[in-house]
């Protein structure tokens, strides 16, 4: 299944997310929508939830995180200060500490994610975005869809990840880098 269609799928799915709250809360957090918080969890102050989330076990959310749309985040995972994450699918064990957006991105697992990192999800002509799958850059139908990220991954501080681009399992990035990927969008 291509990764923009699993993305649409787990989206639907998120859609009929039931609030259930295992974990804690801060109460300087805000949740404005549905929240399954797995055992363990912790959400700290400032952090805003909007939409509908789902975060699995053992997860440090925040301080002043926003995650907005349809969100799933794995178990062991750390989604820092200043991180935003739209729209998007995080396996386990993904560390995303400071200053990153994630829009509309499908992150494998054992992913650490430097600070400042921007996984784009629009191009400036707001064109189709096109993504490779099975060898092939194929249409998306989509204006708005980030990256996928394979497991095992590295990606060095200041990154840019352009949209549609699917960066291999164990992929290391250079702190600083703009990745273009595989195939031109």
């Amino acid at each position: 299944m291509p990764p923009w269609v699993r993305l649409q799928k787990t989206a639907a799915e998120l859609l009929h997310l039931q609030p259930a709250c295992r974990g804690q809360v801060h109460p300087l957090a805000t949740v404005n929508g549905v929240l399954e918080l797995g055992e363990g969890s912790v959400i700290k102050p400032g952090t805003v939830i909007e939409g509908h989330v789902r975060i699995g076990k053992n997860c440090s959310i925040g301080p002043n995180a926003y995650l907005r749309g349809q969100v799933s985040i794995g178990d062991n995972c750390v989604i820092g200060n200043a991180v935003e994450i739209k729209s998007s699918v995080l396996g386990n064990s993904v560390f995303v500490s400071h200053l990153t957006y994630i829009g509309d991105s499908w992150l494998e697992d054992d992913i650490n994610v430097g600070g400042g990192c921007i996984f784009s999800n629009f191009r400036h002509d707001a064109a189709e975005i096109r993504m490779l799958h099975q060898g092939k850059l194929m249409p998306t139908g989509l204006n708005k869809l980030g990256c996928c990220v394979g497991a095992h991954s590295r990606i060095g501080c200041k990154c840019v990840v352009l949209p549609g681009r699917v960066l291999p399992p164990y992929t290391q990035t250079y702190p600083g880098t703009v990745y273009t990927g595989s195939g031109k969008a």
